[in-house]
C-alpha cells in the first residue's frame, strides 16, 4: 500500500484523487495533499493528511517527498498568451531534483490530450484553430515542455498521463484505452470525467509497462 503525494492547488483534479483513496476504491497507506491553503479542504478521513507547501520551493518539497512512495501532480496553471506557461517545467524540475536527492523514482503527472502540437490536425476544425491554438495553446506547449525534460531523466520512473477534456461526472467502470505514440487517443471520445482519470492514475503506480511514458487515455465509447 503506496504512500502517495499529490503536489497541486486545490482543484477538482486533486479532489477526484483524494476520493478515489478515501472511498475505498483504491487501498492505500497514508494520501498527502500539499496545497496552498489547507483550510479549503475539508474532508476527513485517516488516509487523508493535508498540509501546507509551496511548490516551487524545493526545501518545502523535500518533507513531503521524503516521505512519498509515489507522487503525483494534477497542477493546473492559469492561461497565457505569448509565450508557453512555464511552470509544468519548473514544478517538474523541482520535483526530480528533490526525488533524485531521497532516491525516489515513481512520478505520475496529468497533462491533457494535444501536448503534441504535431497531433492537432488530427481535431477538428474549430478545436484545432481556437481552442487548441488561441485559448489553450500555450498550456500546452508549458506541458510539452515539461514532458521533454522528464525524457532527459534517467532516474525516475515517471509517467505523463494525457487525458482528454475533462468532465465533472462519476467514475465509471469504463476501459480506458490508451495510446503511447500520439498526444490523443485515435477513436475515442474527446471527453473524460476527472474520476476515471483519477482511477487510472492509481491504476498504474505498479505498472511498470508505464514507466517512461508519454500516455494519452480516454474511455471507449462514440466520438463526440
Amino acid at each position: 500500500m503506496p504512500d502517495i503525494a499529490s503536489i497541486g492547488k486545490i482543484i477538482e483534479n486533486d479532489v477526484q484523487l483524494v476520493y478515489e483513496v478515501i472511498s475505498g476504491n483504491v487501498k492505500t497507506l497514508l494520501y498527502n495533499l500539499q496545497v496552498r491553503d489547507p483550510a479549503k479542504i475539508t474532508t476527513e478521513n485517516e488516509n487523508l493528511v493535508v498540509t501546507k507547501c509551496n511548490i516551487f520551493d524545493k526545501e518545502d518539497l523535500k518533507p513531503h517527498v521524503e516521505k512519498a512512495d509515489v507522487v503525483m501532480s494534477c497542477l493546473g496553471f492559469a492561461l497565457a498568451w505569448s509565450e508557453p506557461v512555464p511552470f509544468y517545467r519548473e514544478v517538474a524540475t523541482n520535483i526530480s531534483d528533490v526525488m533524485k536527492e531521497f532516491g525516489k523514482r515513481r512520478v505520475i503527472f496529468m497533462h491533457s490530450w494535444y501536448t503534441n502540437r504535431d497531433d492537432w490536425k488530427k481535431a477538428g476544425f474549430i478545436m484545432r484553430n481556437v481552442f487548441l491554438r488561441l485559448v489553450i495553446g500555450q498550456v500546452l506547449a508549458g506541458m510539452k515542455l515539461s514532458e521533454e525534460y522528464l525524457q532527459t531523466t534517467d532516474h525516475l520512473d515517471y509517467t505523463c498521463v494525457l487525458p482528454a477534456g475533462l468532465t465533472n461526472e462519476p467514475v465509471t467502470d469504463k476501459l480506458i484505452s490508451t495510446c503511447d505514440t500520439e498526444s490523443q487517443v485515435p477513436g475515442c471520445p474527446s471527453r473524460i470525467c476527472r474520476a476515471d482519470v483519477a482511477r487510472y492514475m492509481l491504476d498504474v503506480i505498479d505498472d511498470e509497462t508505464s514507466f517512461k511514458k508519454i500516455r494519452a487515455i480516454g474511455v471507449d465509447g462514440p466520438q463526440q
